[in-house]
C-alpha cells in the first residue's frame, strides 16, 4: 500500500555560498525522494536555509549589510543550486519567514506548558561556528574539534530546556527502534552519549548581545537559541502552529537527513523537544559522511572549495550527479577529484551505459527498421537474473541509503547485456539467416534498457527518460506504475518507432593543466 514519505535535508547556514558538501546532502535527499516516488509513495521533500544566529549576524556586518538582506542573498543561492542541479524538493523554507517564526514560537509555548523550560543564570563556553555551547570534554586542546577555534566564555541569564528529563524516553526510543539513527555506527555514538548522561541545555540568548533571532514568546529581552529555532523548520514547513496542519498530519513523522557533525542535535535534542511538545519523534535520522576535495578537507585558506554552479559549467550535470552518488558512500566519507570523475564518466557512462544504449538502438535501426521486434521465445536467463538477483539487491541497497551499491547492481546488468551482445554476435546471426533469433535478442535488450532506465532514474532522471522515450514508451517514468510493477518482466508494446542511435554520453576530454 502506498505510504506518505517526508524527507528533509538539514537547512544550511545562510552565512556563506553553497559548496559541494551542501550539494552532496541535497543529492542524497533527492535520490531517496525519487526512489520513494518509484515505490508509489507520496513524497514531501523539504530543504531551506537557517538564517538566524551569531554567524549570520557577524558575516553580514563584515559585508556592511543587514543580516536580513545578507541572508536573503545567500538563501537565493541555495535555491538556485537546487534548481540548477534538478533537485525535486516540494518546499524551501527560510527561518526568517513568518510561517516559521510563528510556528517556532508556538512550539516554544507548547514545550513551556509541559514545564520543560526554565530560566537561570549561566556561564559557559560558546562556539560561534557550531552555534552551540561546549563543555571541557567536548574540546581538543581547548579548541572546538570541528572549527579549531577557542570558544568564547559567555555569562548570561537564559532559558533552559530540561533535556535531562528525557534521558529514559530517549533510551527507550533507541532500544525500541534500533534503526532510529542510521547507519549503525552513528547510532552507537548517540547511545554512548546517552550513557554518559544528558544535561539541560540553554535555548535562548540575550537580545542585547544577539539581536538577530526569533523573539522568545513573552520575553522581548531574549531570542531563541538558533538550534531550538532551526530544528522546528521540519514541522513549521508542514504547517505546525498554523490554521491548517493537514500536511503535518499527513507527512509527520518523517526522515531527517543530516551530516555527521550535527548528529547529536538531531538524534538527541530534536526528538526530546518533540516529545516535550507532545509530538512524535522523527521516523529516522539518516546521517551521512563528509566530502573532501582531491584528498583534502575543503578550506577557503587552501582555496579548494568547489562551487556547485561552476562545476556544472565545466561538466555535464547528469554525469556529475552520477559521480557523487556512485563514488561517495552515504555511510562514510568520500573524495571528489576531477581525475576520479573522468574515470567514472568514461568507464561507467560513455563506455558503459551510453555504449550499450547506442549499440542496442543502432542494431534495432539496422536490423529491424527502427521498430522493436515481436518476440517468439522468452529469455528466461535474463528474466531470472533480474527477478532473483539484480532487483532484490538494488532495492536492498536503496533502502539502506547505499546508492553507490544500487548503481553498482544496475551496472552489473549493463555489463551482462554488453557481454550478451558480444557472445551472441547478432551481426553474424543475420548473415547466417537467423533473423528471428536476432529479433528475440533485440526485444529483450530493449526490455533490459527499460529496467536499467528505471533503476538509474533516481540519480540520472534525464538520461532515464531519454531511454524510455527512445523505447517508444510515452509515460514519463515518475508517473508510471509503481516500482513493484515497473521491475517485473513485462511485454513492451511492439511496433513503436525508436530513436535510431542514442549517443547518451559522448567522451570527455580531461581539462588542460596549466603549469605556471
Amino acid at each position: 500500500m502506498p505510504d506518505n514519505f517526508f524527507i528533509s535535508t538539514a537547512i544550511p547556514y545562510a552565512n556563506a555560498e553553497p559548496h559541494i558538501g551542501h550539494l552532496l546532502e541535497f543529492l542524497y535527499a533527492d535520490t531517496m525522494a525519487r526512489y520513494q516516488r518509484l515505490l508509489g509513495n507520496e513524497v514531501f521533500f523539504l530543504t531551506g536555509t537557517d538564517e538566524h544566529g551569531q554567524k549570520v549576524l557577524k558575516t553580514a556586518r563584515e559585508f556592511g549589510m543587514t543580516p536580513g538582506s545578507y541572508a536573503e542573498k545567500m538563501s537565493a543561492l541555495f535555491q538556485n543550486m537546487a534548481d540548477q542541479w534538478n533537485i525535486t524538493n516540494n518546499d524551501f523554507i527560510r527561518t526568517t519567514e513568518d510561517r516559521h517564526r510563528l510556528g517556532a514560537q508556538k512550539f516554544w509555548q507548547s514545550v513551556q506548558q509541559s514545564g520543560d523550560i526554565y530560566k537561570k543564570a549561566y556561564t559557559g563556553l560558546y562556539c560561534v561556528g557550531c552555534e552551540s555551547f561546549k563543555t571541557e570534554k567536548d574540546l581538543v586542546n581547548g579548541k572546538c574539534s570541528d572549527h579549531l577555534t577557542v570558544p568564547e566564555q559567555l555569562t548570561e541569564e537564559n532559558y533552559f530546556f530540561r533535556l535531562s528529563r528525557y534521558q529514559e524516553p530517549l533510551e527507550f526510543l533507541f532500544e525500541k527502534n534500533p534503526h532510529f539513527v542510521h547507519p549503525e555506527g552513528r547510532s552507537r555514538e548517540m547511545v554512548n552519549m546517552l550513557k554518559s548522561g544528558l544535561e539541560d541545555v540553554s535555548i535562548s540568548r540575550v537580545k542585547e548581545k544577539l539581536p538577530w533571532g526569533v523573539p522568545v514568546p513573552g520575553d522581548d529581552a531574549q531570542v531563541m537559541y538558533v538550534w531550538f529555532d532551526a530544528l522546528t523548520n521540519y514541522i513549521t514547513a508542514l504547517g505546525y502552529g498554523s490554521a491548517d496542519e493537514s500536511l503535518l498530519r499527513k507527512f509527520w513523522p518523517g526522515v531527517n537527513m543530516v551530516g555527521k557533525e550535527i548528529n547529536r542535535f538531531h538524534s538527541l535534542l530534536w526528538p526530546a523537544m518533540l516529545m516535550a511538545a507532545g509530538l512524535e519523534p522523527p521516523r529516522q535520522i539518516a546521517v551521512h559522511g563528509w566530502i573532501t576535495v582531491e584528498g583534502q578537507k575543503m578550506s577557503k585558506t587552501i582555496g579548494n572549495v568547489v562551487n556547485p554552479l561552476a562545476l556544472i559549467e565545466e561538466y555535464p550535470l547528469e554525469a556529475l550527479r552520477y559521480f557523487f552518488m556512485r563514488e561517495i558512500p552515504f555511510d562514510n566519507d568520500g573524495d571528489f577529484s576531477r581525475a576520479k570523475f573522468l574515470e567514472r564518466y568514461q568507464g561507467d557512462l560513455a563506455n558503459g551505459l551510453g555504449n550499450l544504449a547506442s549499440r542496442v538502438f543502432s542494431m534495432i535501426d539496422k536490423y529491424t527498421g527502427g521498430v522493436i521486434p515481436e518476440v517468439e521465445n522468452v529469455n528466461h536467463e535474463m528474466s531470472d537474473l533480474l527477478k532473483h538477483k539484480i532487483w532484490p539487491a538494488y532495492q536492498a541497497a536503496m533502502s539502506r541509503w547505499r546508492f553507490d551499491q544500487a548503481l553498482e547492481e544496475a551496472w552489473k546488468f549493463v555489463a551482462y547485456c554488453d557481454q550478451l551482445i558480444s557472445d551472441r554476435r547478432p551481426w553474424v546471426m543475420i548473415k547466417d539467416g537467423r533473423a528471428s533469433e536476432v529479433d528475440d535478442l533485440l526485444y529483450y535488450l530493449a526490455e533490459a534498457l527499460r529496467h536499467i532506465a528505471t533503476m538509474v532514474w533516481p540519480v540520472l532522471p534525464e538520461t532515464a527518460e531519454k531511454i524510455i522515450t527512445a523505447l517508444g514508451l510515452e509515460t514519463a517514468i515518475e508517473f508510471a506504475k509503481p516500482l513493484a510493477e515497473l521491475s517485473q518482466w513485462v511485454e513492451l508494446t511492439v511496433g513503436n518507432k525508436t530513436i535510431a542511435s542514442a549517443q547518451l554520453f559522448p567522451r570527455l576530454q580531461a581539462p588542460k593543466v596549466v603549469v605556471s
